[in-house]
């Protein structure tokens, strides 16, 4: 019996957890299929884009054989989290949807069975990774998203100069293009099949060029440098406000430092901020960047004439994500439409067409307010029991974990799981976000 299957997310391991080399063996080749789930989660867009167009319905699910495999290794091995109270709620609320939704909705049994899977399937990974995950394959991890932020951004660079209808900007499935944005260009979408794709990626590298600029030496000073550069030119190519947006979301966590350890806030706010204003200096000087800019700034006014300025934007959009609950259950059949038909490949499975715009608004019109509302409650209480432990491993001088959950918590909470990229980055990311907060207990 594992210890994940036992005690509370908060207290999933002790605090003086040392991971021995014997363990890190006997996980091996689990490691190297997260690995291998990880890769495919930032490649899957561009294998249904551009290298197996013909194929894009069926790698929807491309990562599910893998996480499959993962646990059945996990459970012969012994460390399965069973009796993980987080998953037992979880497994409990989605059959209660499933057999309602199959015996009073009656809905079809693949947009049921879609719908099941995005709400259950890629969750127990989370506590897998925090099982098998060392300090050092963490880190591991950190430096993949650094180094791959220069291939990724130059992907990146060539939508947003490229036409809608040039090849690089074609959507799932080889046919139509990306979404445009001010001054017709595209949203560019990087490697994945939607924008949100790379708005969760460069959450995750700045994550860790904000620890790496922190503690010092735990990344080479070039590769920090590389994933600043990268990034930085991505916000103002990517065409999207939600980049930057969600950037700041991880950025603001520093203020948990200034709060439990004012010492550390103080270390990292000079080397963070004055690299930055440098390497806006010397970006100013590029072409690219500048007329990315140019570009982006056209883009906030747009957007301020219908939506007010950024900061009233950002409020209006939680705002509206936190009432779409109480205004679908005004006029939403008490027990939903079934479970996945609010998806679009649920829907599509069904022989219809759907998709919830709000993911707090999804389960409510699938299977009405009081079972629909159960999910986000779920969805809140992880969320907040990830956070709690973020910030013990902050008192135990441990801090990569909450810059990871400013990457990771959002999408766990509000973000819209339907939809395969966004699940992938809520099951990988908390399961990074976890295994850092446990897997280490001091870096000095």
């Amino acid at each position: 019996m594992s210890a994940t299957e036992t005690i509370p997310l908060t207290r999933i391991l002790p605090k003086k957890r040392r991971v021995l080399q014997t363990d890190a063996t006997d996980h091996a080749f689990v490691k190297k299929l997260i690995w291998f789930y990880f890769i495919l989660l930032l490649f899957e867009g561009a294998l249904r884009k551009w290298f197996l167009p013909e194929l894009s319905q069926g790698l929807l699910i491309v990562r599910d054989p893998i996480v499959i495999w993962i646990y059945f290794l996990c459970h012969a091995q012994g460390i399965f989290p069973m009796r993980n109270k987080y998953l037992n709620k979880c497994f409990h609320w989605v059959m209660l949807a499933v057999i309602v939704s199959l015996l009073v909705n009656q809905a079809h049994p693949f947009t049921v069975a879609y719908g099941a899977r995005t709400n259950l399937l890629h969750f127990p990974l989370i506590f897998i990774m925090a099982r098998v995950l060392t300090w050092n394959d963490v880190i591991n991890f950190g430096k993949a998203f650094l180094l791959l932020s220069l291939p990724m951004t130059w992907v990146v660079a060539q939508q947003f100069q490229g036409d809608a209808q040039d090849i690089i900007n074609t959507a799932a499935g080889g046919t139509g293009s990306q979404l445009e944005t001010s001054g017709g260009k595209v949203r560019a979408s990087g490697t994945f099949s939607f924008v949100s794709g790379i708005v969760f990626y460069y959450c995750f590298t700045v994550s860790y060029i904000i620890y790496g600029f922190l503690m010092k030496g735990t990344f080479p000073k070039w590769m920090l440098y590389l994933g600043t550069s990268a990034t930085l030119l991505a916000m103002v190519t990517a065409g999207s406000r939600a980049v930057i947006a969600e950037c700041l979301q991880v950025v603001a966590c520093i203020g948990f430092l200034a709060y439990f350890r004012p010492s550390e806030f103080g270390k990292i706010a000079a080397s963070v901020f004055g690299f930055s204003a440098l390497a806006l200096i010397l970006y100013s000087q590029i072409d690219l960047f500048a007329e990315g800019l140019e570009f982006l700034s056209l883009r906030f006014e747009e957007a301020a004439n219908v939506e007010g300025t950024p900061a009233e934007a950002y409020i209006n959009r939680y705002f509206q994500m936190f009432m779409a609950p109480y205004y679908y259950s005004l006029w939403i059949d008490w027990l939903g439409n079934g479970l996945g038909t609010a998806t679009r490949a649920g829907a599509a499975l069904g022989g219809g067409f759907g998709g919830a715009e709000n993911s707090w608004s999804r389960p409510i019109i699938e299977n009405g307010a009081i079972i629909g509302g159960l999910f986000i409650a779920w969805r809140i209480w992880i969320t907040k029991d990830l956070l709690v432990s973020c910030i013990r491993a902050i008192k135990r001088g441990s801090y990569l974990a909450i810059f990871l959950f400013g990457a990771a918590g959002p999408i766990l909470l509000f973000g819209l799981l339907g939809q395969p990229t966004n699940l992938g980055f809520a099951a990988f990311g908390c399961g990074l976000c976890l295994a850092a907060a446990v897997s280490q207990t001091k870096l000095s």
